[in-house]
């Protein structure tokens, strides 16, 4: 008896030390946007509405000297008013959540993490935030997604990194759109060569299958080579560059670069070149220009096949130590079953009320040009791929205020 009083004393003695052996911190935000737009939806026959966007945020982390989680949720809820609304949805719900446990070793650079997420959101939604399409459709689209990684650093100058995930997309009713699962793996190989300059290798294989009548595959295989370097104390350049090559199993003969559509299954195979570049120039000790140039072959959020050209340039300045000034253009066209171009500009200004406040006022300029090409359906998932055929402008005021917030700090 007094053997077991005993060792129940020491185990009420290690418990306190167990259960604080966590560094646990709570961090949350809430964010509230009006916006005022003159076409929000992008259609020939414009008309204005009032967006209002309410988000709200939380995440908890749990630290270890070699270990941490991450707990994480968010939820935004979007709402329509004005005759720019007529005819489509007026209300839009996101939200999701995520864990994820990561491993660190002896470096920085090494590395193991797993993580797992779950997200739903309305179907109109996920479509106007990607593809600009406006639908009168109801529903929701509901996403289920496992992901885990290595690094590792295997000399001074080499790294590794491994990383794989699988995303299983569904909706709410069955009859909302096509189910597919998008999985990836992807290997990479850093090198540096000084201490200015490294050369970058990686390839990639991802898998697209789809819950259609021809039960649809598609394998898209990525091989690039990169650099990145240093140019100066103000000035550095990243340059990645290769090809992506399609194989669809089972598909439609109409491909997401165009062709005309049969009842028959059909395989086919398509190559393209795909590449991002990214310079940084430090203009003034305040003021920094970047210009990012990207093209890739890649599913959309609802598994539509796309191809992409962009270009975005943006210039921030810091005015003083609380306010920031933000001037941006990009230019960028979308390839699926229509081509469409699309241009833009915008100005933000950001304000930090407090710690905790932030305040920020933007003005942006959206056209899209007149698409080529009659349809516009995505004959793989049945879902539009451009919400019209003709030019379109819209001028938007969007005004945000965000309070951040520390629920627990670290060390407890």
């Amino acid at each position: 008896m007094k053997r077991a009083a005993i060792a129940v004393s020491v185990c009420f003695g290690m418990a306190p030390s167990v259960a604080f052996a966590f560094d646990w911190s709570i961090t949350a935000s809430e964010s509230e946007t009006v916006e005022l737009n003159s076409n929000q939806f992008l259609r020939s026959s414009p008309a204005g509405s009032v967006g209002s966007y309410t988000t709200l945020t939380a995440d908890a982390e749990a630290r270890t000297p070699t270990s941490k989680f991450i707990f994480a949720g968010d939820g935004t809820y979007k709402k329509y008013w004005g005759p720019g609304v007529a005819g489509t949805a007026s209300e839009f719900l996101n939200y999701g959540f995520r864990a994820r446990y990561e491993q660190m070793e002896k470096t920085r650079f090494d590395r193991e993490y797993v993580e797992a997420s779950w997200r739903q959101q309305s179907t109109s939604l996920a479509l106007l935030n990607e593809l600009g399409v406006a639908v009168p459709t109801g529903g929701f689209l509901n996403q289920l997604t496992a992901t885990g990684g290595i690094d590792r650093a295997i000399t001074a100058n080499d790294t590794v990194s491994l990383f794989a995930s699988s995303t299983r997309t569904s909706y709410e009713p069955s009859s909302g759109g096509t189910p597919f699962t998008d999985t990836l793996a992807r290997g990479n190989w850093r090198r540096q060569l000084s201490p200015v300059t490294a050369i970058n290798l990686s390839s990639e294989y991802e898998l697209l299958e789809y819950g259609n009548a021809f039960n649809t595959q598609v394998q898209i295989f990525r091989e690039q080579a990169g650099f990145d370097a240093t140019l100066s104390a103000v000035l550095s350049f990243r340059a990645n560059a290769g090809v992506a090559y399609l194989l669809t199993d089972r598909g439609f003969s109409s491909s997401a670069f165009g062709g005309t559509t049969s009842t028959t299954p059909v395989s086919s195979a398509v190559a393209d070149w795909i590449g991002d570049a990214v310079l940084t120039y430090r203009m003034l000790k305040s003021t920094t220009l970047a210009v990012t140039a990207i093209q890739s072959v890649g599913p959309s959020i609802v598994g539509s096949l796309f191809k992409r050209d962009s270009i975005v340039a943006s210039l921030t300045h810091s005015i003083n130590a609380r306010s920031t000034l933000t001037l941006s253009a990009s230019g960028n066209r979308q390839i699926s079953t229509t081509t469409t171009d699309y241009a833009s500009a915008s100005a933000t200004y950001s304000y930090n009320l407090t710690r905790e406040w932030l305040a920020s006022a933007t003005y942006r300029y959206l056209h899209r040009f007149a698409s080529t090409g009659t349809t516009i359906f995505d004959p793989v998932t049945g879902t539009p791929t451009v919400s019209g055929t003709g030019p379109a402008d819209s001028h938007s005021v969007m005004f945000v205020v965000t309070h951040n917030w520390t629920v627990l700090p670290s060390g407890n």
